[in-house]
């Protein structure tokens, strides 16, 4: 058996929010339950594990709750490598999260790694320590024949490890982290402030499909057992968190399976913001939601003009205005991803994206559009913004998005200073305070 850390390195993020390493702990709970000793280090909140070297040293280059939006900058994860090598010299060195699953050989070089591993994390984590121990030594480890979920693309992928099915999984192994000292959003008096807060991810997927996002998890829906999610509950209230974030993307979406999770969870004392569409809101008894402990709701709702945009999501200005309303009726605090810079969106060109966010009865945060590898709409738009080919080092990845930003027909750092200026803007509640 082998002794693996599993290192989650710091970012830019972290002055906001340092939410738990789901993907981590589930690895290293699976890892351990085979035998093997395991640590984690996450960087953004322990000092290096004692009690001497390592075999292995596992490196997430984006953890679960910034997969979805993963950053084109690796200089963070980078310097985690260093930091960790140099602590642990004798150790070998994987990285494992969507850098290296769509880019492996770029994104191998740019870490200095001695091995890429891909897919989802926890799999993928578990995966490339079976192959090492089994002789494996190749750069991109090689994986077992069942594929990994991925978005299609005309362009192959590397074939990443397969899935572990759900039920499989070992317990989570929350007392390798500090799970008390995580924080998300979490709502008091109606309002959201940084605060203790926990992670659960009861079911993986989205059958959406939006052209502009990132699906670490695949397209196909993969739902937890209940026992498993309810357990994963009380682990983390015993530990003193009595707020959690549900990762899911499409909250809602099975409500069967949805409607038992929310009778467990009532009358728990448990606070928990979540993650859906506008029009999953509409098909849903969001009151039950709230019996549950739903105290705020978020929703893609990017663009009033979103569904004349081309990028497969069919989402109404009126649907949004609806779903926002609703929630609120039920106590439920409406947040809302705004997306600046999608392709031909009248309503960012134009400006009119600003008067319809202030006039949201909602808390909103902001993104500009990244193209990113693993979604559609970069693999549509890359080449045309690299000379015709495409992108094979991040710096040519970041490069596209600079200059398709560039092209962009209204001044989106403008425009997102405007919305930043908003009283309903979330980085105005959130943002840390000096001193």
């Amino acid at each position: 058996m082998s002794r693996i850390c599993l290192v989650i390195p710091s970012n830019r993020f972290d002055q906001y929010f340092i939410q738990l390493p789901l993907d981590a702990v589930t690895a290293a709970g699976q890892l351990r339950a085979q035998g093997h000793t395991v640590a984690v280090w996450d960087q953004r909140l322990q000092e290096a594990p004692d009690g001497g070297d390592f075999d292995l040293l596992v490196v997430f280059s984006a953890i679960a709750d910034r997969a979805q939006c993963y950053p084109l900058e690796l200089g963070p994860v980078r310097a985690a490598v260093e930091r960790a090598a140099a602590r642990y010299p004798a150790a070998r060195t994987v990285a494992v999260g969507p850098h290296g699953t769509h880019l492996p050989d770029a994104t191998r070089a740019e870490l200095g790694v001695d091995h890429i591993a891909c897919g989802e994390t926890d799999s993928a984590t578990v995966g490339a320590v079976h192959s090492l121990l089994a002789g494996a030594d190749a750069p991109v480890l090689p994986a077992a024949t069942t594929p990994h979920n991925l978005l299609d693309s005309p362009e192959p992928r590397p074939r990443p490890f397969p899935n572990i099915p759900l039920e499989e999984f070992a317990f989570p192994a929350y007392d390798l982290v500090p799970v008390e000292d995580y924080t998300a959003e979490v709502i008091s008096g109606g309002l959201p402030l940084p605060g203790p807060c926990g992670m659960v991810l009861a079911a993986r997927g989205c059958t959406y499909g939006c052209t502009f996002c990132h699906l670490p998890f695949g397209t196909r829906m993969r739902n937890q057992p209940l026992d498993r999610v309810e357990r994963e509950i009380d682990a983390q209230q015993s530990a003193g968190l009595d707020f959690v974030f549900f990762l899911d993307y499409v909250f809602g979406i099975n409500r069967a399976f949805y409607g038992d999770l929310c009778t467990r969870l009532e009358g728990r004392g448990l606070g928990w913001v979540g993650q859906t569409r506008a029009e999953v809101v509409l098909k849903n008894d969001v009151t039950a939601w709230a019996r549950a402990g739903c105290q705020g709701m978020w929703l893609g709702a990017e663009s009033p003009a979103i569904a004349q945009t081309g990028v497969h999501k069919r989402v109404t200005e009126a649907q949004i205005a609806e779903a926002v309303h609703k929630l609120k009726d039920a106590g439920i605090t409406p947040f809302a991803f705004v997306l600046l810079g999608l392709p031909q969106d009248e309503a960012c060109v134009s400006g009119r994206l600003v008067d319809w966010a202030a006039g949201l009865p909602a808390w909103f945060g902001i993104n500009q559009l990244y193209l990113r590898p693993g979604t559609t709409l970069y693999d549509r738009l890359a080449p045309q913004y690299n000379g015709g080919t495409r992108p094979a080092t991040w710096r040519e990845v970041q490069e596209v998005t600079r200059r398709y930003r560039a092209s962009y027909p209204t001044d989106l750092d403008h425009q997102q200073r405007q919305l930043e200026q908003l009283p309903n803007y979330l980085g105005n509640a959130i943002a840390p305070v000096a001193g």
